[in-house]
């Protein structure tokens, strides 16, 4: 089994665990389980020939069952990984919980990932089987193999031709078969490690997202999720009626405690096609509860406000005085204050105008979750003045994740939230935000050093975080330590927040910050192309975003916008010259994480030649 380096690091697990009984995966997938009619709830759903299909917990038990029999059938020791290249599927739920049914180490890779990344994962947390979801995750997954010396088994979730030499490949089906076939002998065997099994013994290894360097595989033990979860259902009020929509990566640490709710209380998931279909599945599904990251609400957002711009001058009055009514209605909500006549307004504009995002959203949406990156606060309250629970929390893969979120009856916005029970929460000298609670990591897989400058002896976290508490004892994040840019005359800029104040703009799209060791603050530009058809009408211009992006004109006209809402600004912080992109920067070109966030070195290299046109002109100091 995985050790801690110090002893103090599991001290408030262990403390949280004496005092909750079901403080292990399979333990909270169990008593799920218990009730009568527990078994026949619809659980895990996915789209099969247009048509949304469920199964049921007892369904999934068995499956669940079969796999982990499977795996000890093999020779998968208690402590082993298993490593799984998978989108989003009920398959991807059997094989964790299967895993930890035979005390195993679930290693969630990203479906994204390059081949030298799988190549690197695989042979870093040391997988004795891996799970490949299509036929370019096993190719991927096979060109590793030498690399992983430990790799045995590697399961297809679709009909790949069986091989029995090094990786053996099965298929799914030919999995669950032969675990199926051994379950009789195997069963005793899984319930003495189920017996053995403790919060304190890690479950799984997430992989953080890289934005800089190579990833560091997060331990992430059983009680880190379990009571995570478990501080989350009250506070977020997951029901057993709920019917999450799922579309974030299953791999990364928000999603999977999303799942990990569901479950706790026995409520039901689908699972969204792609990131493409996810508007046309939530009319399809109409989901209760959606976890997302900010892009998302991002895009709703601009749709919607692209459609209002086009709408005649009494249409769009119409909406500015709903969204205004709506903001007054939330916050009378707050104190229970709500009139009669506020309510007379608030059924007409939701009739006028705010019904139909509603409908857009299938319907039945009653609580939005933000997480993974900064949420501008004009969006946040664009949607709950529209009449939708949204809140901000906050937390990182190494806390599993929750950190703190926004309370669902007086969520704040331009805050993540107030401290989730059960975690305490303190600001080093620098005024680094640092966690400690039952949610906190055992360190970083074979990274001691790593490890040691993460946690220290006492067990809080270093999220590398700047943040300050409101007197409401409301968060509100700063800045990053490590994203800070340096500028060559010793000053400290945090990109982050101007480059949510430039995405302000309808024409600007994506914007990435740059300064570090340079004489003044500078930015590439992703511009809306299509909000800019207009501004090409008027001015002569090709509407090709190749053309666009070398087009004279439209940078100045973007640099004007740049100035206009970085006026406010110090003078140092101001961003003085802007470069055009022609292309969206996305997460399957390399340049974002699996959560959307910039990777600042990949950016730094593809665009070396437009960084050094920015900075080839003079535009005075900082």
């Amino acid at each position: 089994m995985i050790q801690a380096l110090e002893p103090g690091y599991t001290a408030t697990l262990e403390a949280w665990a004496e005092r909750n009984p079901v403080n292990t995966i399979p333990a909270l997938f169990r008593r799920t389980l218990a009730p009568a009619g527990a078994a026949d709830r619809p659980f895990l759903g996915s789209k099969h020939n247009g048509v949304y299909r469920y199964e049921n917990y007892g369904s999934v038990r068995d499956k669940v069952m079969a796999f982990a029999a499977a795996l000890v059938e093999v020779g998968f020791e208690p402590g082993d990984r298993l490593a799984q290249l998978s989108n989003n599927r009920p398959e991807w739920v059997v094989a964790d919980l299967g895993t930890m049914f035979a005390a195993g180490v679930h290693v969630p890779l990203f479906p994204t990932l390059a081949p030298e990344a799988v190549q690197y994962s695989l042979s870093d947390c040391e997988a004795r089987v891996a799970v490949a979801a299509t036929p370019k995750h096993l190719e991927a997954i096979l060109a590793a193999a030498e690399e992983a010396p430990k790799l045995q088994h590697v399961v297809a979730l679709f009909d790949a031709p069986a091989r029995e030499e090094r990786p053996k490949v099965w298929s799914w089906e030919a999995f669950l078969t032969s675990g199926r076939e051994a379950l009789d002998k195997q069963k005793p065997e899984i319930e003495r490690r189920l017996a053995a099994l403790k919060a304190t013994d890690v479950c799984s290894m997430v992989y953080t997202s890289g934005t800089t360097g190579n990833p560091k595989g997060a331990m992430l033990m059983h009680g880190n999720f379990v009571s995570n979860a478990l501080h989350c259902v009250p506070v977020l009020e997951y029901r057993a009626d709920d019917l999450e929509l799922s579309f974030l990566p299953l791999s990364h640490v928000f999603e999977r405690v999303a799942y990990y709710c569901t479950l706790s209380v026995g409520a039901c998931i689908a699972y969204a096609e792609n990131i493409d279909k996810v508007s046309a599945n939530m009319k399809e599904v109409r989901p209760t509860v959606m976890p997302s990251v900010p892009r998302l609400f991002e895009k709703i957002y601009a749709r919607v406000m692209d459609g209002v711009s086009k709408k005649s001058p009494v249409q769009r009055a119409v909406f500015d005085w709903a969204l205004k009514v709506g903001q007054k209605y939330h916050e009378a909500r707050k104190t229970d204050s709500v009139g009669r006549v506020l309510k007379l307004q608030y059924a007409a504009a939701h009739t006028l105008a705010l019904g139909r995002l509603h409908t857009e959203t299938g319907g039945r949406v009653r609580l939005f979750v933000s997480g993974g990156a900064p949420l501008r606060k004009e969006i946040a309250q664009f949607f709950l003045s529209a009449g939708f629970t949204l809140v901000e929390g906050y937390g990182l893969t190494e806390t599993s994740p929750v950190i703190t979120v926004n309370p669902l009856r007086t969520p704040k916005t331009g805050t993540v939230g107030v401290l989730l029970p059960g975690n305490e929460l303190k600001f080093g000298q620098d005024g680094e935000i640092l966690c400690k609670g039952p949610n906190v990591m055992l360190g970083y897989f074979n990274k001691e050093e790593a490890t040691r400058e993460a946690l220290d002896t006492d067990g809080w976290f270093h999220t590398g975080d700047i943040g300050e508490l409101d007197s409401d004892g409301y968060l509100r994040i700063t800045d990053r330590k490590k994203d800070l840019l340096v500028m060559s005359n010793g000053k400290k800029v945090a990109p982050q927040p101007i480059e949510q104040l430039l995405q302000k703009s309808p024409y600007i799209e994506q914007a990435v910050v740059l300064g570090d060791n340079r004489k003044y603050i500078a930015a590439l530009l992703v511009p809306s192309y299509g909000n800019l058809k207009d501004w090409c009408n008027q001015n002569g211009a090709a509407v090709q975003p190749e053309q666009l992006a070398e087009n004279a004109a439209l940078r100045k006209f973007l640099q004007g916008e740049v100035d206009r809402l970085c006026a406010d600004l110090s003078g140092y912080e101001k961003v003085k010259n802007v470069q055009l992109l022609p292309n969206e920067m996305t997460q399957e070109n390399g340049e974002l994480t699996p959560t959307l966030k910039v990777k600042r070195k990949v950016v730094n290299e593809k665009y070396s030649k437009q960084i050094e046109a920015l900075y080839s002109e003079s535009k005075g100091e900082g």
